[in-house]
């Protein structure tokens, strides 16, 4: 075979000078200046949005009002006399299911006397929120709405402040907005329900935690805890972390003074306030449990994540509610907390502690019998870590599709609040 030489262009190609497309001059100007500045103008707009997600959210509330689509908004179990001084939008937002109870804790506190009243089954940090802004504010139902609000935007700031640990800025923004529009945070921070602040102190805690500054951590536990009782889980979760890296410690050949920090006994400081507030429940009871007694009013039973399914089929939800089908209850539920499982798992090979923290309380959410288990996609956001799974995974432009896609679940999870007992 003979050799080939490659054939030579009698005339050589000139380069070929692709033209760029630029920015035009004042729009590179008003970017560089953004570049420049201290001013986090990406966490900014993500706040401008969020705002923008409430009004829609609110404004979407009205119109549901005006086309006559949410029943029972005057309905009321207690001698709430107040009901007739407030707008119906406002009793949209705070006299419906558990924020009923709230308010009514909020205005008379708890019974003296009575050993199984419902609302007994309510911690006692939010309703007092709502009392203390009703001496300004003087409405109930707007006193909870505001609480439920303000504390939706300390809870995104505690969570932004999270995600920094573990992504770069432009992500954590995205992670931040992506949590703001969670469909079941979006709702449930917008009524005068206890998930908003509950967060808010749940999430500072953890980001104390993780600086090392257990007095502030120790004071957010508590402020959590007697908001809502699942965050008792926050003890279990330090205490295996802590545990751990002081066996680590101990291993390395530390001396047993340096393994222990003197600074975590303030972790006694939760199970100080929440014994003494469970004492004064007995001495309005005679029970020292009552909190947890009047959860038989809920059906409300620790089990297996088995159990939680059964429960959906068997359960006496279905049987007080023969309209209610079984297999559409169920998928509601599991179309928000399997995925939710499923980033808790996938945040174990990122990060353990955050993978446990995830875990511990999605076990807890799937696990519940009762009124807890068909409120399992709202009781899930105590694992709010696993939002931090999507860290740089996925496109930018995904990423704020999927807020776009919450943004929409959000409005209908507040349609269905109003019609049904959803979450």
């Amino acid at each position: 075979m003979e050799n080939s030489k490659p054939i030579q262009n009698e005339h050589k190609e000139q380069p070929r000078t692709e033209r760029s497309w630029t920015l035009p001059e004042p729009i590179l100007k008003i970017k560089k200046r953004m570049i420049d500045s201290r001013i986090p103008w990406i966490l900014v707009g993500v706040f401008v949005g969020l705002l923008l997600a409430k009004a829609l959210v609110i404004y979407a509330l009205a119109w549901m009002l005006d086309a006559g689509l949410i029943p029972y908004i005057y309905s009321n179990p207690y001698s709430a006399t107040d009901i007739s001084q407030t707008s119906d939008l406002f009793l949209a937002l705070a006299n419906r299911w558990d924020s009923i109870h709230f308010i009514e804790i909020a205005r008379n506190g708890y019974p003296l006397g009575v050993s199984n009243d419902i609302l007994f089954a309510f911690a006692p940090i939010y309703p007092m929120m709502i009392a203390g802004l009703n001496y300004v504010v003087g409405n109930l139902y707007v006193s909870g709405a505001i609480v439920s609000n303000v504390f939706y935007f300390l809870a995104v700031i505690s969570f932004y402040k999270v995600a920094r640990f573990y992504m770069d800025y432009d992500y954590a923004c995205l992670a931040t907005l992506g949590f703001g529009l969670f469909p079941t945070f979006l709702a449930y921070g917008t009524v005068a329900y206890s998930e908003a602040p509950y967060l808010a102190f749940a999430i500072s805690s953890w980001y104390f935690f993780k600086k090392e500054q257990y007095l502030a951590c120790s004071i957010l536990t508590t402020l959590a805890i007697l908001i809502r009782y699942i965050s008792a889980l926050l003890i279990f979760i330090y205490g295996i972390i802590i545990l751990w890296n002081m066996i680590k410690k101990r291993e390395e050949g530390l001396p047993l003074a340096e393994v222990f920090d003197l600074r975590l006994l303030w972790f006694s400081i939760p199970l100080v306030c929440v014994v003494a507030f469970f004492t004064y429940l007995w001495s309005l009871t005679g029970s020292f449990f009552v909190a947890f007694d009047a959860h038989a009013f809920f059906h409300d039973r620790l089990s297996t994540p088995l159990h939680q399914f059964r429960f959906f089929f068997e359960g006496f939800f279905t049987e007080i509610n023969p309209g209610v089908e079984p297999m559409i209850l169920a998928v509601l539920r599991y179309m928000f907390t399997l995925p939710f499982l499923a980033l808790a798992i996938y945040l174990v090979k990122d990060d353990t502690e955050l993978g446990l923290y995830g875990l511990v309380f999605m076990w807890f959410t799937l696990s519940m019998e009762g009124i807890s288990g068909i409120a399992s996609p709202r009781i899930m956001l105590s694992a709010w870590v696993a939002l931090l799974a999507f860290r740089n995974r996925i496109d930018k432009g995904l990423y704020l599709v999927l807020c776009v896609m919450y943004l929409v679940a959000g409005i209908w999870v507040i349609y269905q609040f109003q019609r049904t007992f959803f979450a």
